[in-house]
């Protein structure tokens, strides 16, 4: 749909968060997400040429201008600027009929060193533009299994799988009420830890075993067993890419479950507790000050 003079089309989506299944997604298994309450909108204005601007809580981070073939007239950040061209070539070999000459403005309303998903929501953002299948945009951009995207516009927390999402979950009190989501202060590239795990050799009992753990954990009502899964993952992961479990390294005093999200070494990790201000004052005593609660992120 091309967008027509004087009008202004905005579009949403929501960063995101990995539970369950990071790595062993990329090898058919189920995974858990969550979709957040952090997002990144995009309007889209009629201009004389093409404009992009990305913004940040802290102003723009990120602008360029092309010409009608894409070439790149200016520009902040090269290497933005040529994921963004790979992209428009995509979307106009899919629907040349499309009018470029817009002005593009994306809004992120989380930190982007965060990891929520500033990749994610911009290829969700240029597919509810465009209408092009996000997997080709995907394809030519970040790479991965494509949960992030399929968060971008998700109501509730799912189960995906292979390209699909196969069900929206709706978790009970009695596990959300005493979660914690909390700021490592790392943020990792997707794109190398998917190049990094591609080298581990996977087994389909491994990807048995963490399709078990999440069928578990998404029907129990029970805070303890739902800890059980979380313990039984984080020590599977740990044995497949090679790296101590976030427990063990930072937190072996803590007395309940702790849990990477997503990419080891970086971005949030969950931490389940019974008094969710105790377990604040430990974290925060820690110097990991950035945290929230279930109702305050997960969508």
């Amino acid at each position: 749909m091309a967008v027509q003079e004087n009008t202004i089309k905005t579009y949403q989506a929501s960063g995101k968060l990995m539970l369950f299944g990071e790595y062993l997604v990329l090898n058919g298994s189920d995974c858990v997400a969550f979709p957040l309450k952090f997002g990144q909108t995009l309007s889209v204005t009629k201009s004389g040429d093409i404009r992009w601007e990305s913004y940040s809580k802290h102003g723009m981070w990120f602008s360029a201008s092309m010409s009608n073939d894409f070439t790149l007239l200016e520009t902040n950040n090269e290497e933005v600027a040529e994921i963004l061209q790979r992209l428009f070539r995509v979307i106009r070999t899919e629907r040349p009929e499309l009018d470029f000459q817009q002005y593009f403005k994306a809004e992120a309303n989380f930190e982007l060193n965060w990891g929520l998903g500033s990749s994610s929501t911009l290829i969700s953002l240029l597919n509810q533009w465009s209408g092009v299948d996000p997997r080709k945009l995907l394809d030519v951009s970040f790479g991965g299994s494509g949960y992030d995207v399929a968060c971008a516009t998700a109501t509730a927390p799912i189960v995906y799988a292979n390209g699909n999402v196969k069900m929206h979950i709706d978790f009970p009190a009695s596990v959300t009420n005493n979660l914690l989501f909390i700021y490592l202060g790392n943020k990792q590239n997707s794109r190398e830890e998917i190049k990094r795990f591609k080298k581990a050799t996977i087994t389909q009992e491994q990807v048995d075993a963490m399709n078990t753990m999440i069928s578990t954990a998404i029907q129990t009502d029970a805070i303890e067993v739902f800890e059980q899964q979380l313990d039984r993952s984080e020590a599977l992961i740990s044995s497949i890419i090679g790296t101590d479990q976030l427990k063990q390294r930072l937190f072996s005093d803590y007395p309940y479950s702790v849990k990477s999200l997503g990419a080891w070494g970086g971005d949030f990790f969950l931490a389940t507790c019974r008094e969710q201000e105790t377990a604040k004052d430990y974290f925060e005593k820690k110097g990991y000050t950035t945290l929230f609660t279930y109702h305050e992120l997960i969508k």
